[in-house]
């Protein structure tokens, strides 16, 4: 893989998370160290948070995932964070979901 690429890849991680935590916030799903840890990395990025704050985020997004799974394919069509959000509000991922209204079109 290329560094341009690389770059890519986490440019686009970074994003999806920061709509993520933006999206538990908003739910208030997170308090305490793990809620300011959030902002941090909202306001200046994934890169900007220490190893043990990196450590907290990743715990949160474990315990989300482990939380959450879609009723359908069990997270096997989960391409984002974000997607865990569409689990904890509707009970299937997106593209499960998509799946769904197709057929009840037909």
């Amino acid at each position: 893989m290329g560094i341009a690429e690389q770059v890519m890849l986490d440019k686009e991680y970074n994003d999806d998370l920061i709509e993520f935590l933006k999206g538990l916030l908003e739910n208030n799903e997170l308090t305490g160290s793990a809620q300011g840890i959030s902002k941090l990395v909202i306001d200046k990025g994934v890169d900007s948070v220490s190893k043990k704050q990196k450590y907290v985020i990743d715990s949160i997004i474990d315990t989300y995932r482990d939380k959450y799974a879609c009723e359908t394919c069990s997270n096997g069509n989960i391409a984002r964070l974000t997607d865990h959000l569409f689990i904890a509000e509707y009970g299937l991922c997106p593209m499960c979901d998509n799946d769904r209204e197709k057929f009840m079109e037909d």
